[in-house]
């Protein structure tokens, strides 16, 4: 019985001396702080995507340092179809001595359009609004007064009498519709040229800022309906819009056709409509003509309806810039735009 007691007393010691030596300071570990919970991260923010400065369209590469190209279209009714006009972010049609018209089709990105023409002549308030842009503009020759602005300012061109074959003549044309109606350019000829540094400055200067503004939706709040548009230029030349609201946008047509591009066999469409009327004079010589680009009052189209707006460039390197009546700028509809500027004395309407 004895024994049996010992060896109960014997283990009871050993039990608590184990228990006090993990307690003891040689084994002792200090007691580490509690982890905190982790927080979840804040998600990345999104990338602020590139917008083409002309349109608001979305782009994969930024654009918004480069020159557009604006290149002088010839409109005579013998010289359609002309090539590239679809592919255009923007036009610019205005009246020429005799009643025709001129169109200024200006691409921020040459790159892949195709061919370009026919090319012609270009006139003072063409280089105002090229100017205006900051745009390279290409063209066969200009009017005495044009160059006279160009030599005095020294606003380099892309013309075509000294490029040599960054332009060409289509032979077919040369010999069907008239030398005048053959000269073309193309995307891939302008972009090998203007590759080259040496050629022309092809990047904005800095603290160009674009002109333009853009919204998804560009239809005027509160419009007045525009489902059908005509502005006359001269007797000789109207040009039609007509509002497509399966494409949501606008079909243009011209000498009462659909304008059509050769590069694609299809209609030219648009999404904005701007007509500007405005003072037209003509020169001491007779023949060329002038346009007071000072400011005024216009009128903006897109998705079927439309709205007056005010207009203003000033002086000849001041870019083209639009706002509502109450002096907001102007929230155009993201894709092209189509500019008709013409005599107020000829008739604008909307249907």
């Amino acid at each position: 019985m004895k024994r049996w007691i010992a060896i109960l007393l014997t283990l009871t010691m050993l039990v608590a001396m184990t228990g006090c030596g993990n307690k003891g300071a040689g084994s002792s570990q200090p007691e580490l702080p509690p982890i905190p919970p982790v927080e979840p991260s804040e998600p990345e923010p999104e990338p602020i995507p590139f917008t083409n400065p002309l349109t608001g369209e979305v782009t994969e590469t930024d654009l918004s340092g480069n020159r557009p190209v604006a290149i002088m279209l010839n409109t005579l009714k013998k010289a359609l179809p002309q090539s590239g006009p679809g592919s255009a972010d923007l036009l610019i049609e205005i009246p020429e001595e005799g009643g025709i018209t001129r169109i200024m089709a200006v691409f921020q990105d040459v790159s892949g359009v195709g061919n370009l023409g026919t090319v012609r002549s270009t006139r003072e308030y063409f280089v105002f609004l090229a100017m205006g842009l900051d745009a390279m503009l290409a063209h066969c020759g200009a009017s005495y007064s044009a160059n006279d602005i160009l030599s005095r300012t020294g606003y380099k061109t892309l013309n075509s009498m000294t490029m040599g074959d960054t332009f060409w003549r289509d032979s077919w044309r040369k010999k069907n519709v008239g030398l005048e109606h053959s000269l073309y350019t193309g995307g891939e000829a302008l972009t090998a040229y203007l590759s080259d540094p040496s050629h022309i400055r092809t990047a904005h200067e800095e603290g160009f800022v674009s002109p333009y503004v853009f919204t998804e939706d560009g239809t005027p709040q509160n419009g007045q309906p525009a489902n059908r548009i005509r502005v006359s230029f001269s007797g000789y030349k109207t040009t039609g819009f007509t509002y497509d609201a399966a494409q949501g946008k606008y079909l243009v047509d011209a000498f009462d056709a659909p304008y059509m591009d050769a590069n694609t066999d299809t209609q030219v469409a648009v999404e904005n409509v701007v007509v500007i009327p405005t003072s037209q004079g003509t020169k001491a010589d007779g023949q060329l003509q002038e346009f007071d680009l000072s400011s005024g009052t216009g009128y903006f189209a897109c998705g079927g309806q439309y709205q007056e707006i005010h207009w203003e460039k000033g002086d000849m390197t001041d870019p083209l810039v639009f706002t509502t009546t109450d002096g907001a700028p102007l929230e155009l509809g993201v894709g092209n735009t189509y500019i008709c500027i013409c005599d107020t004395s000829r008739p604008i309407t909307f249907e």
